[in-house]
């Protein structure tokens, strides 16, 4: 497959996607497609997808050209993607939405036992460990992007498109969708992974194309690429690259901790407090038990898969989900089955890991979701009670925040227009800007390239130094050991293991540790 001289102009909001971008595709290889974010890469592959018909260009397939007019026409020709925010059809059972326009007929109608069996089956093959029966809109963020997989396997697709991936997978469901993705590879299928780890791709690709400002700067492989060099390559020079704060030795743990975290951490007030929290929403994994206290000046985290019922009690927390017992507390306040609203009145701020259902109204636009929270301070005097709002504060607030994101783009476009990674950009600073007493995050690096990412981390560390709470909900080791100062391990619904970081330990292995009581090893110290 080749992509070549491809461009995508939006007239809609002026924005040149796309210009002279390309790649070859092989036959049995893990393509990686690299750059930082809005440089093109999901793009090109909504355009080798169908997703998007390109403004100039052309798509070789087996040497002859092809035109994609939808998403069925490259299904059409083998070809598929998993994007970062998969789309699946709500009320529908996993297995009917897997099979949804190849369904399996008999005598003209559904087959639907056939349909459920090829789709447990196939599930099961690849060790997905999916309830095909639960509803679509019981998934969590991983279980929608499984789905998506197992719904393009099941079509036979010659070529799979992974965007961001591994972006909320635990260290073990990494290894996992990379055993898969070599058992591909050697079944002679077309792999191409977009990412913004860059170790973590180069040590499963065999080739790498980077992207920069919508074209295509180089392909390598991926043996012979530096990751210092790529870096180079994705942002013109690693100058550009925000020098990241944290310390890549001994424990990973940034420098900043010791002086911000002092040892009269117990005479802080505690900002956020958690006791006997229990949920059971149903298609989502109960939590159970769950005690938590998050001060002034702390960043806490909790870790685990996502299954394990981290995004479960990330929403119970946020006011999103019904608690069945326990209680929840910001600022005194007792916040626990009094939805968001409550939750963000009493001082605190969320940024969901979930951008399009939850963090966004992709629908929308820029404008109307960044001054979602700030309406109210809008209203024009006696005017307001009628629905009349002050829109060039709004214009302002939202500009300000687009300005903070180095996100450059018209405030009314819709906000579904924009990549994962600037909409990623968009949703943490808005919360930012809200200066809040307690801050809850979940996967806040997932889509940010390297230098958005350093950035980020700097902020949140930033706002911690200034006495604020941070509570942080990540499947990302790494990301828990450069910001956390203490990390629970959730599993099967209940803390499983403490950690405290701060400062360091020497001669302990933190990242081993942690992956251990992820995933149920017995060799972890738990605090």
């Amino acid at each position: 497959m080749v992509l070549k001289n491809v461009s995508k102009y939006f007239p809609v909001n002026g924005v040149q996607a796309l210009a002279d971008a390309g790649m070859e595709l092989r036959a049995g290889e893990v393509h990686a497609l690299l750059g930082e974010n809005g440089a093109g890469k999901s793009t090109l592959m909504h355009v080798l997808a169908g997703a998007l018909e390109p403004t100039a260009g052309t798509i070789l397939i087996d040497g002859a050209e092809r035109r994609f007019r939808s998403c069925a026409d490259a299904l059409g020709a083998g070809i598929g993607m998993v994007r970062q925010h998969p789309v699946l059809v709500p009320g529908f059972a996993l297995w009917e939405d897997c099979v949804l326009g190849a369904e399996p007929l008999r005598y003209g109608i559904l087959d639907a036992r056939k349909a459920r069996e090829r789709t447990s089956e196939l599930s099961s093959r690849w060790s997905f460990d999916l309830d095909v029966d639960a509803r679509t809109e019981d998934l969590a963020v991983s279980q929608r992007q499984k789905a998506a997989v197992l719904a393009l396997l099941l079509r036979g697709v010659r070529c799979l498109v992974l965007d961001e991936p591994t972006a909320v997978l635990a260290p073990r469901e990494t290894e996992r969708l990379f055993d898969l993705l070599r058992r591909l590879r050697h079944d002679g299928r077309t792999i191409v992974l977009i990412s913004h780890k860059l170790e973590e791709t180069l040590s499963i690709a065999d080739r790498v194309t980077v992207i920069r400002r919508g074209r295509t700067v180089a392909t390598m492989g991926a043996a012979e690429a530096r990751p210092d060099e790529v870096a180079a390559l994705m942002f013109g020079s690693v100058t550009k690259l925000v020098a990241d704060p944290f310390d890549s030795a001994g424990s990973g743990v940034p420098k900043e901790k010791a002086t911000r975290y002092d040892a009269d951490h117990k005479l802080r007030d505690t900002i956020l407090k958690v006791r006997g929290l229990e949920v059971r929403a149903r298609g989502r994994p109960h939590v159970r038990g769950v005690d938590l206290d998050v001060v002034q000046g702390q960043v806490a985290a909790i870790a685990g898969v996502r299954e394990s019922g981290l995004e479960t009690l990330e929403l119970a927390i946020a006011g999103l989900l019904e608690c069945a017992e326990g209680s929840v507390e910001v600022n005194g306040v007792r916040v626990e089955n009094r939805g968001p609203r409550a939750f963000r009145e009493a001082g605190a701020a969320y940024a969901s890991a979930d951008r399009t259902q939850i963090a966004t109204a992709p629908e929308l636009s820029i404008l109307d979701n960044l001054s979602a929270h700030v309406v109210s301070r809008a209203r024009v005097g006696l005017a307001g009670s009628f629905g009349l709002l002050d829109a060039r504060f709004l214009r302002s607030w939202a500009t300000g925040i687009m300005k903070d994101a180095e996100v450059d783009a018209d405030p009314r476009t819709s906000a579904g227009s924009l990549s994962g990674g600037t909409l990623q950009r968009l949703a943490l600073a808005r919360e930012l800007a809200e200066n809040p007493e307690l801050l809850v995050l979940s996967e806040p690096g997932w889509g940010l390239d390297a230098r958005h990412r350093a950035r980020m981390r700097k902020r949140v560390l930033d706002l911690a130094r200034g006495g604020k709470a941070v509570l942080l909900f990540s499947t990302d080791i790494d990301e828990l050991l450069a910001l956390a100062d203490s990390v629970a391990v959730l599993r099967d619904g209940t803390v499983a293991a403490r950690f405290d970081l701060r400062g360091g330990q020497p001669g302990s292995s933190f990242r081993e540790s942690i992956g251990e009581a992820m995933i149920g090893a017995e060799a972890y110290n738990e605090a």
